[in-house]
Formats: structure tokens, C-alpha cells, sequence
């Protein structure tokens, strides 16, 4: 049987602790929901909707765990920020896979679908990032944590307080 340290990748991803997990968990719910309220349109565009679900079902969790994998590289100060490459990678793939299906698939849609589209797609990749630079530079407990708020951050007056 192969150790868990035999895999660069596994070992990735099995050091992202309880946030990284949620956060892979987040991407799949917020995947469904999207093809889910996208589904009347695409049919109607020549894209088969259950084809599409599948799909984004499938990237979301590479994209998921992608992400949270980028953000602890680059928020390790041991690593050089080339280690997060090929997963930076992966979360572009994954997040363009399933727009990319509904352009190659589509057949003719108005231009203001492609422009709904890809305003869609410029939206939550700019919100992605966004999301990921501010878990990058949040303070450690923020991310260990999973908290975003800084009132939050102040250590425990006591053991009792810190769980122990």
C-alpha cells in the first residue's frame, strides 16, 4: 500500500483541514444551483442540460479543492509561488470547462446570450479571484478559521476559550 507521502497531490490535498474541504463542498452546491437555474435556457440553445450538469458536477470538484490547494501554497511562506502553477491551472480549466462546452455545443444563440455569457463567466472569474487573493492575505486564524470578519481575529483570553 502506497503512503499518503508517496503523493505530492494527495498529500495536497489532504493538508487543506476543514475550511479547504467546506470550501470544495461551497463550488459543488453553488455548481448544481447554477446548472440547475441555467437548465430551461440551455436546452433551448442546443446544449443538452443534463450533459452540461454532468459536467460542471464533475469540474467542480478538481476546481474546488484546485482553489483552496492554490490559496494554502501561496499563503505558505516556505513555498515559492511557482509551486501553485499547475494548480492555479486546474482551477482555470475547470472553471472554463463547462462555459466552454455550452460555446462549442451551442449551435447559433442571439448575441446578447454570448454577451450574458460571457459577462457570467467575467463575473464569477473576477469574483473567484477576488476571492482568492483576500484568503492569500488574510491573517492565518482568518483562514484556519474559516473567518473573514477581523473582529473575530483577537486570540483567546483563556484556556477554557482556546478549547482546551
Amino acid at each position: 500500500m502506497r503512503d499518503k507521502q508517496d503523493s505530492p497531490i494527495l498529500s495536497e490535498i489532504t493538508s487543506l483541514g476543514g475550511f479547504g474541504r467546506a470550501w470544495s463542498v461551497g463550488i459543488i452546491l453553488f455548481s448544481a444551483a447554477r446548472a440547475l437555474l441555467a437548465w430551461p435556457a440551455l436546452g433551448r440553445y442546443g446544449v443538452n442540460p443534463w450533459l452540461f450538469l454532468g459536467l460542471d458536477l464533475l469540474t467542480a470538484p478538481p476546481y474546488g479543492i484546485s482553489q483552496a490547494v492554490t490559496v494554502k501554497i501561496l499563503r505558505d511562506p516556505t513555498r515559492p509561488p511557482r509551486d501553485a502553477f499547475g494548480w492555479g491551472t486546474v482551477v482555470v480549466a475547470m472553471f472554463l470547462a463547462p462555459y466552454a462546452y455550452i460555446f462549442l455545443v451551442s449551435g447559433e444563440m442571439p448575441v446578447l446570450a454570448y454577451a450574458g455569457l460571457l459577462a457570467w463567466i467575467v463575473l464569477f472569474g473576477s469574483l473567484a479571484v477576488f476571492r482568492m487573493v483576500r484568503q492569500v492575505r488574510a491573517p492565518v486564524a482568518a483562514v484556519d478559521e474559516g473567518i473573514t470578519s477581523e473582529t473575530n481575529l483577537s486570540p483567546p483570553r483563556s484556556a477554557a476559550e482556546a478549547g482546551n
